[in-house]
This record gives C-alpha cells, structure tokens and sequence, in this order.
C-alpha cells in the first residue's frame, strides 16, 4: 500500500495553485533490513546474502565506470549519462567540459507492469497526533 499526501504547488507560468497527491514519508529500508527480509525468503545465510549485494554493488560501480549498461532482467537497467556544459567549437569539446555522471535506472516492462497505478493501493497519509 503506498500513502500519499496532498501538496499545493504553483504554476510557475500561471501562479495557479493546484493540488497534487504526492508520496507520504516513509521509512527507508535499511542495507541490514534488506538482507534480514532475503534471507527470510532464501536458503542463504545472511552472510552470503551481504557477500551477494556487496559483490552486485561492486560490479555494478565497475561497470557503470567502464560506460557501460547493467540489465538485470525483470528488475531493470543501469546505465551510465552524463550532464556536460556545451561549446559551439568541435576543437573545444573534451572531458573538461563534463560536469557530473549519473546512473540512470529504467525499469523492466514487467517492472512498469507491476507499477502501474492499477496494479497498485493507494491510501490517504495519516499524520501522526491529526484527528481521525
């Protein structure tokens, strides 16, 4: 179930203010969280579950460093971009000129299957002490 609130948001061009459901706060799964649930669902101790992810995450860095792409079948992709300042000379464009890297992740068409608002249960946030 995810939970959503409501945010006010104005239109930069207009100054109209419209109402938007945005998602709630929540609380972040922790790396430890995350290797108690799989090993919940696994045959493996939760030291080969934090070897595994130790060694995906390592892979992924390198790769993503060689420029090249991750698929990771229905989970998704990673993929290296980058964000760069521009210059009208072919003579001047060079490594300089690059700003930041990124990964970018694209979810699985089974993924965006999985995610679509359909597919899923929203509910109303309730803060905590706000009247019923």
């Amino acid at each position: 179930m995810i939970e959503y609130i409501i945010r006010s948001l104005k239109n930069p061009h207009t100054g109209e203010l419209k109402l938007y459901p945005q998602i709630a706060p929540a609380k972040t799964v922790t790396r430890r969280e995350l290797i108690q649930n799989i090993e919940k669902v696994t045959s493996l101790s939760s030291s080969d579950v934090k070897s595994c992810l130790d060694a995906l995450e390592f892979e992924i860095i390198r790769l993503i460093k060689s420029g090249q792409s991750v698929r990771m079948g229905d989970l998704g992709s990673f993929r290296p971009t980058l964000t760069a300042d521009g210059t009208s000379s072919p003579e001047k464009v060079n490594a300089n000129l690059i700003k930041r890297v990124r990964v970018r992740f694209t979810p699985s068409g089974e993924m965006a299957r999985q995610l679509q608002p359909s597919a899923l249960e929203f509910r109303a946030y309730k803060f905590p002490g706000a009247e019923e």
